[in-house]
């Protein structure tokens, strides 16, 4: 139809900034471009669009124009996605939101397998320390530690992890070994964060409730945590898979066993609709293989 490609034209010309910009972006000659330009301003009998060698600038028409033809542009191109969804092929834009204490070096090799099993999807990936609002923030899925709160959003658990204290054999030579989880409060604790940016100021504890604890080191890194705790910086709060190898080497100890920390959920979330975008659905099933195969591998 003449008349959407003249809107879709003359949206890329607004949005571009230029003739010279939408035609490039559009594949199409500049002559061409003005040449429908001009058309649709005969046919609407106004002129929608001030415009130089240089810059262009938008008529009182051209506003009311641009604002009901990028509506129109944006329709015509969801309904050719959903159409072209029903093949089953992932492809187009798909935005993640991971936690920010994932191990980077596993999550980056987890993220390159899905883009080279499937090159027609373009990842956007957000680290955050809270759980973004998936549907309000325009996130697709979502990689997320402990509960989660919106009964909204389908939900994929994907296993458990044990969260420990440990510290170094030399700090605790030097500060004690805590017998009760009171005893944090004289000791030097490596925390991350909640809501965001506040650091953390109590941790679990395994029967129930919490323990007040502080420090001077806060880092959402659980490798940096990890790290800290064993150069003898302070007692931190980790994964126990992260800790095994540490331990049992005797550089890390674990602090207050069966009293202090918890095990949490991990799960992936996603917004639930009626039709499961195929992107999604290979995310999900991609991350959920790579975790799986980690679990299944013995903490060495």
């Amino acid at each position: 139809m003449a008349i959407a490609e003249d809107f879709e034209e003359f949206v890329a010309i607004v949005d571009n900034g230029s003739l010279t910009a939408a035609a490039e972006v559009l594949g199409l000659p500049r002559a061409t471009l003005s040449r429908r330009l001009a058309r649709l301003e005969q046919r609407l009998g106004v002129r929608v669009l001030h415009r130089t060698t240089r810059r262009i600038a938008l008529t009182a028409p051209g506003q009311e124009l641009y604002a009901r033809a990028r509506r129109v542009v944006e329709a015509a191109r969801e309904a050719e996605d959903a159409v072209r969804r029903l093949d089953g092929v992932p492809r187009g834009l798909l935005r993640v939101s991971l936690p920010d204490q994932m191990p980077q070096g596993l999550l980056a090799g987890w993220l390159d397998a899905f883009m080279v099993a499937h090159p027609e999807v373009r990842l956007e990936v957000v680290a955050s320390s809270v759980h973004v609002d998936l549907v309000g923030e325009g996130f697709d899925v979502a990689l997320r530690v402990g509960a989660i709160e919106d009964r909204s959003l389908i939900v994929r658990t994907l296993g458990n992890d044990l969260r420990i204290a440990v510290a170094s054999p030399a700090y605790l030579a030097a500060r004690g070994t805590p017998e009760t989880p009171d005893d944090l409060s004289d000791h030097d604790c490596l925390v991350g964060f909640r809501a965001g940016s506040v650091p953390e100021q109590r941790w679990p504890l395994t029967a129930g409730g919490w323990v007040s604890v502080s420090g001077t080191l806060s880092t959402n890194q659980m490798g940096v945590r990890l790290e800290a705790a064993r150069l003898g910086r302070g007692i931190a709060l980790v994964v126990e898979r992260l800790a095994h190898r540490a331990i049992a080497d005797g550089e890390l100890v674990h602090v207050l066993p069966g009293v202090v920390g918890r095990r949490e959920r991990l799960s992936l979330a996603y917004p639930d609709r009626t039709f499961l975008d195929p992107k999604v659905r290979a995310f999900v099933d991609h991350m959920a293989e790579q975790i799986a195969a980690v679990r299944a591998i013995p903490p060495s």
